[in-house]
């Protein structure tokens, strides 16, 4: 099974990086990163920001990595 790493940037934030582990190519997987902003998708996140939640929806991709 392959997953993804995706990297965003989110305003009001730091960077950070979701972990979306059934993504079928980088495209879905920045699909999936956009969703899960929107709080429509569960990902890993490790990050322990959820005071910039409200800011979440307007995060922008900068990198995705495949990882096997």
């Amino acid at each position: 099974m392959k997953y993804y790493h995706v990297k965003v940037i989110i305003p009001a934030s730091v960077e950070k990086t979701i972990y979306i582990d059934d993504a079928t190519s980088k495209t879905d997987a920045i699909k999936k990163a956009k969703a899960w902003g929107k709080n429509e998708y569960d990902a890993f996140d490790f990050s322990g920001d959820e005071n910039a939640e409200q800011y979440y929806s307007k995060l922008k991709v900068v990198k995705v990595e495949e990882v096997e």
